[in-house]
């Protein structure tokens, strides 16, 4: 259809129509462009780091949502307010298709490089100036495809000639430029220091709508139309790039509630997984620094949704035997990693692993019914095992590789409107706060943690070197300080924030300290027992640094004499007091040698005093008998093991406290399970035989690369747990074989776990078992060990330091037994 004479009158060709504008639809096009930007900002905020697939798609979708939404959809809506001359629409704005798609897809191209760069080169580098550059880079990118959007988008009008005015041209893209360098560099650096919160993004998104909107109108206000053409086409052309943006704007807007409600969802399940038994990596740094992921959290996994107490005193703690198994596991994950497909298959078999896929495992795992308490124990133990190997498997690493358990069960879940919870008082009917409640608890030395705590959460930690650390951050995962982290973590584990500073602080000395088992030298050690609160076994006295080891001092660098172990002897029996009246008494009386060592002797004593200023101490009876710090070091003839003398006693049981807040009390069983886990031990190749024995019976998991085995003559015999002392042999195939576990050459078993009593593995399960302790030039006495024969294989741990010294304290207590010891017991140690 041909214009009308009188329009052709109106406004002939070359003239320039007025310019006027619709105000709802200016403000509507700042909200599609505020809609795009946002999302943008969430997509941005929810990318994962790294150089995978996934962190490609997301910073695609970003570059898709700011380019096509807010730039696009905003500059099409934003004209679509332009009215020239007096509204006819033969005169009004069309635009070329050609154009209108090459519009759409450059600025998204421009906008992909530029959050690439500033993705890859600020969160990697340590360097200020690449991290700058790479931001102004950023900045740049983002500023150039909103101006080149702009005027490629009105280039392609149809039936208008534009004239730009120069100023307002580069004062548009001076406007998109700047406005975009101060958002871009607003989110990342919140972002690094975790404090990109829904408050700051918003802002940022504000920030990046306005670079739009702001370069759309100085850009607008600067420009003129020359009449060159009528549209003679339909009028509803007009109305389909407006069409298709507000389509794109309501997908925005659908983007935009789907990550809130995954946002939402999120924080459900953080706040249910405090309350759940959860398995959590603390990787540190050399400079100290916590690894979390992309939202600032621990990489940690759901266990199972509630640790099933048998009884009311049955508390999942360090004296629990469970945590004690995990304890010495973490310490030597090769005994248990051939078994992880077994425990899965087993898991899913029974119904307590709904799925085997990592990615879903925490929120398919549910609690434990009540069952016998070995099925439960070993229910708990491969729940284990599979969590740790997921969280591997998310670390991109072998269990090997992902650390030691923390010495303590943390608790998760501790609220303050628990704290403050109000109960009434039986007696007086007067109101008590909940924190009352737990002060006398800590007044009497007992602990409820069941009173605040929901969860309990068990911590892997480990310190990674400069390797570990890029290849970590290469995932995606980030090393942040506490206090940029400390409020996402403190909510997300549902603690305080001091509470968790204290936490993480731990943490951090746990992965710092060092194996303390003295390699040589003779030592004088506290051993002090206390009777467990509400009579649940027997606690043990140990410095809070290192409580791994006893309360000791240095009494020699090397072997003591024989004259020097004449004299200890005759100390044998005595308190610590009387060992002190004793040497003062007869000190002088004997040669310069021995009353240097008694000198030397006394003041030890007092040292040993001060490490443990205990009342109990100086009760504490000496025992002159000379043992080994550390078992199983037999044979090693590379260094002198070292010796300890004890002063062994045992508290009142009505006196829980400490005088000295450098001590503290672990359960005894605890402390011989740290005793059985220092590196080398001879136990855990031991546990690792018996964790075969225990789980061999489990639903193996069929390999899909293995071709069956043809029949040949060749047989292989398999060594299968024993079921009675008979010597028959099985033809079982059986996947987790003891095999590896006891030849030396295998890639599963450390040189230094061999068992150190030179153990042949026969199939009548006889145990040969010889003792290589005499040391030529020595005047120790040879024992004869024999031959022992075992209804299993090489599965017999030795006793600990606390076992012998259990066995001293109970002789020295028994009212019958005889306390002078032998002639010759300086003649060899224990």
């Amino acid at each position: 259809m041909s214009p009308s004479p009188e329009l052709e009158a109106k406004y002939p060709i070359g003239s320039r129509p007025n310019i006027s504008f619709t105000p709802y639809l200016i403000f509507c096009s700042y909200l599609v462009s505020l809609i795009g930007s946002a999302t943008t900002v969430e997509l941005l905020h929810r990318r994962v780091s790294g150089s995978g697939w996934r962190a490609w798609v997301q910073i695609a979708g970003c570059s898709v949502s700011f380019g096509l939404v807010a730039i696009w959809c905003m500059h099409f809506v934003g004209n679509r307010a332009i009215v020239l001359g007096d509204g006819e629409d033969e005169i009004q704005l069309y635009y070329s298709p050609t154009y209108t798609a090459l519009s759409a897809v450059i600025p998204v191209v421009v906008i992909f490089l530029g959050l690439t760069i500033a993705d890859r080169f600020y969160r990697r580098s340590k360097h200020a100036a690449i991290r700058v550059v790479s931001l102004v880079v950023c900045g740049f990118c983002a500023g150039a495809a909103i101006t080149e959007m702009h005027y490629l988008g009105n280039n392609g009008t149809e039936n208008y000639r534009l004239h730009l005015n120069w100023p307002h041209v580069f004062g548009a893209a001076g406007i998109a430029v700047g406005a975009s360098l101060l958002s871009f560099g607003l989110f990342f650096h919140w972002s690094g220091s975790w404090l990109n919160n829904i408050f700051r993004r918003c802002v940022v998104a504000c920030f990046l709508a306005l670079a739009v909107s702001g370069m759309h109108w100085t850009g607008a206000a600067g420009t003129w139309y020359e009449v060159r053409g009528y549209h003679e086409g339909s009028r509803q052309e007009r109305n389909i790039t407006l069409t298709i943006a507000l389509c794109l704007c309501l997908s925005a807007c659908f983007v935009c509630f789907l990550l809130g409600f995954l946002k939402q969802r999120h924080r459900r399940l953080l706040k249910d997984r405090a309350q759940q038994v959860v398995l959590a990596c603390a990787t540190f740094d050399e400079s100290g620094k916590l690894l979390v992921s992309q939202g600032g959290l621990l990489p940690c996994q759901t266990i199972t949704r509630q640790f099933h107490q048998r009884t009311f005193a049955d508390e999942f703690n360090t004296a629990h035997p469970v945590f004690q198994w995990i304890f010495r596991v973490s310490r030597h994950w090769g005994g248990v990693s051939d078994l992880i497909p077994s425990m899965r298959e087993h898991l899913h078999n029974t119904g307590y692993l709904q799925t085997t896929s990592p990615s879903t495992a925490p929120d398919s795992r549910s609690s434990f019914s009540s069952e016998g308490d070995s099925t439960y124990s070993a229910t708990f133990r491969e729940l284990f095992c599979v969590t740790a190997y997921d969280i591997a498997k998310t670390l991109d690493t072998g269990l090997q590789n992902l650390g030691n358990l923390y010495e303590e069960v943390v608790t998760t879940g501790t609220s303050m409107s628990m704290a403050r919870a109000v109960f009434k008082d039986p007696n007086d009917r007067r109101e008590i706060l909940a924190t009352d409640v737990a002060n006398r608890y800590l007044e009497t030395g007992m602990a409820s943690p069941i009173l605040f705590g929901r969860g309990q959460m068990l911590v892997l930690t480990k310190k990674a070197d400069a390797n570990e650390v890029k290849r970590l951050q290469n995932l995606g995962y980030h090393f942040a300080n506490i206090e940029q982290v400390g409020d996402n973590l403190a909510r997300s584990l549902q603690v305080t924030r001091d509470d968790l500073y204290d936490m993480v602080d731990r943490w951090h000395t746990f992965t710092d300290r060092e194996p303390s088992i003295p390699l040589s030298g003779t030592y004088l050690a506290c051993f002090l027992l206390q009777p467990a609160p509400g009579m649940r076994g027997l606690d043990i006295v140990v410095p809070r640094a290192n409580p791994d080891r006893l309360p000791m001092v240095k009494l020699a660098n090397g072997d003591l004499s024989l004259g020097e172990l004449k004299v200890l002897v005759s100390f044998n029996g005595l308190s610590l007091d009387g060992c002190l009246a004793k040497s003062g008494q007869i000190l002088g009386l004997g040669t310069k040698k021995d009353d240097a060592f008694l000198e030397n002797f006394r003041n030890r004593i007092l040292d040993l005093l001060n490490k443990a200023p205990e009342p109990a101490l100086h009760r504490a009876i000496f025992s002159a008998k000379q043992l080994d710090i550390v078992h199983g070091v037999v044979g090693k003839k590379e260094r002198s093991p070292a010796t300890v003398f004890a002063f062994c006693g045992i508290k009142e049981i009505y006196i829980q406290s400490l005088h000295s807040t450098t001590l503290k009390c672990i359960p005894m069983s605890f402390f011989q399970t740290c005793l059985r886990s220092y590196p080398g031990s001879p136990d855990h190749q031991i546990l690792a035989i018996r964790n075969h024995k225990e789980f061999a019976t489990l639903v193996q998991t069929p390999s899909l690369t293995e071709k069956p085995e043809k029949r040949s003559n060749k047989w292989i015999f398999r060594l299968r747990p024993y079921r009675s002392m008979s010597s028959e042999m099985t033809l079982q195939p059986d996947s987790c074989s003891e095999k590896g576990l006891v030849n030396p050459s295998s890639p599963c078993v450390d040189a230094s776990s061999i068992h150190p009593w030179g153990s042949i593995m026969v199939t009548s399960t006889q145990k040969i078992v010889h003792d290589e302790s005499k040391k030529e030039g020595s005047t120790m006495e040879l024992s004869d060990m024999g031959v022992k024969s075992e209804a299993g294989v090489a599965d017999t741990e030795q006793q600990t330091l606390a076992d012998r010294l259990i066995s001293i304290t109970t002789a020295f207590r028994d009212p019958h037994a005889t306390r002078a010891l032998p002639k010759d017991l300086f003649y060899g140690r224990t």
